[in-house]
C-alpha cells in the first residue's frame, strides 16, 4: 500500500463505531480465532497468506481475489495451517441498521446479501481484473476514513453504496453469465470507437471511461474476444491508416506524427514488421505499382 493504514488486530472483534469500520490488518505471526458470532455484516477481503473460512462448520479456501460475507448470528472463524506465515486482508464491518437504510435505496444494491442469506452462499471468488476493481474502492474507502476532511461521512456512505454494488454486481454477473452477444457488442462498440479516433489518445483509461467500466475490464475482455491486447489493435490500425497515408504519396515524416508514434525508429520498425518494407519504400513501390503492396504480403504468408 502506497500510505500505512495498517490497523492493530483487535482479537475481541466488536464494533465500537454506530455504522461501520474499515480495517487493513497485516500480522506476522496470525494465530486463528475461535468461532465466533457477530451482531452486525463482515465483509472479509483476504490480501496475501494462506487462509480458510470456516463458516457454519464448513470449511473453503480463500484466496487473494476472494470475498466472504458473513451475516449477523453466523458462526465463523478464519483459519491458518501455521502461525510462522503473514496474513494481510481487509476486513469491513456494517452494522444490520446502516445496512438496511443503505439496502432500502436499491433492490440491486443488495443482491450480494440477499444471496448470502437465501442460499447460504458465503464466498465468491473473483478474476483478477475484477478484484482490482474491487481493491481501489476498499482502499478509497480506507484512505477517506484516514482524513478528517469536509463531508468525510456523506463521500464515505457513497463510497460504501459504491463498494457493496460493485460487489452485488460482480457477483449477480457470476451468478447469471452474461450472453455472448452482449459481450461481443461491447468489443464491437470498442473497435468501432477506437477506428475512429486513432488520431486521438486511447489509452485504457479514455476507453474505461468512455464505456464505464474499469481499465482492467477492457484489457481483459478485449484480449478475451480478439486474441490480442488494446495496444496491439490500436498500433495495427495506426500503421494500416499510415500506410494508406503513404499511398497517396505524403511525406512520411508529415504522417507517424499524426497517429501517436512519437519517435520515428519505433514507427519504422512497426512498420516495417507489419508490411515488410520501410516506409519510404512501401511508398515507392506503391506509387509504382499499387498492386505490388498486397502481393508482398501475400508473399509472406499473412492475411
Amino acid at each position: 500500500m502506497k500510505k500505512n493504514y495498517r490497523s492493530e488486530f483487535n482479537r475481541l472483534q466488536k464494533m465500537t463505531k454506530e455504522n461501520y469500520e474499515i480495517y487493513y490488518y497485516s500480522d506476522s505471526h496470525f494465530q486463528s480465532v475461535s468461532p465466533h458470532v457477530h451482531d452486525y455484516y463482515e465483509f472479509y477481503f483476504p490480501v496475501a497468506g494462506k487462509i480458510e473460512m470456516e463458516i457454519e462448520g464448513k470449511y473453503t479456501p480463500l484466496s487473494s481475489r476472494s470475498v466472504a460475507i458473513v451475516p449477523p448470528g453466523t458462526v465463523h472463524r478464519a483459519v491458518t495451517e501455521t502461525d510462522e506465515r503473514s496474513y494481510c486482508r481487509y476486513v469491513f464491518w456494517i452494522s444490520a441498521s446502516y445496512y438496511r437504510r443503505l439496502s432500502a435505496q436499491s433492490e440491486e444494491l443488495a443482491y450480494i446479501v440477499k444471496r448470502v442469506e437465501s442460499d447460504g452462499k458465503y464466498i465468491y471468488h473473483f478474476k483478477e481484473h475484477e478484484y482490482a476493481l474491487i481493491q481501489s474502492k476498499i482502499l478509497r474507502l480506507i484512505e477517506e476514513e484516514s482524513m478528517d476532511r469536509y463531508g468525510r461521512s456523506v463521500f464515505a456512505g457513497i463510497m460504501i453504496s459504491d463498494l457493496i454494488m460493485t460487489l452485488s454486481r460482480l457477483a449477480y454477473e457470476q451468478d447469471h453469465p452474461k450472453h455472448k452477444e452482449k459481450e461481443i457488442d461491447l468489443i464491437q462498440a470498442m473497435i468501432g470507437y477506437i477506428d475512429r479516433h486513432l488520431d486521438e489518445d486511447l489509452s485504457l483509461e479514455t476507453l474505461g471511461e468512455q464505456f464505464y467500466i474499469s481499465k482492467y475490464y477492457a484489457a481483459h475482455e478485449f484480449k478475451e474476444r480478439t486474441g490480442m491486447s488494446v495496444h496491439q489493435y490500436i498500433v495495427k490500425k495506426r500503421l494500416e491508416r499510415c500506410a494508406d497515408e503513404i499511398k497517396t504519396g505524403k511525406a512520411v515524416s508529415r504522417i507517424y506524427a499524426d497517429y501517436g508514434f512519437t519517435d520515428y525508429s519505433a514507427f519504422y520498425r512497426a512498420f516495417k514488421k507489419e508490411f515488410h518494407l520501410s516506409p519510404k519504400d512501401y511508398q515507392k513501390v506503391y506509387l509504382h505499382d499499387p498492386m505490388y503492396p498486397g502481393r508482398q504480403k501475400d508473399a509472406h504468408g499473412n492475411d
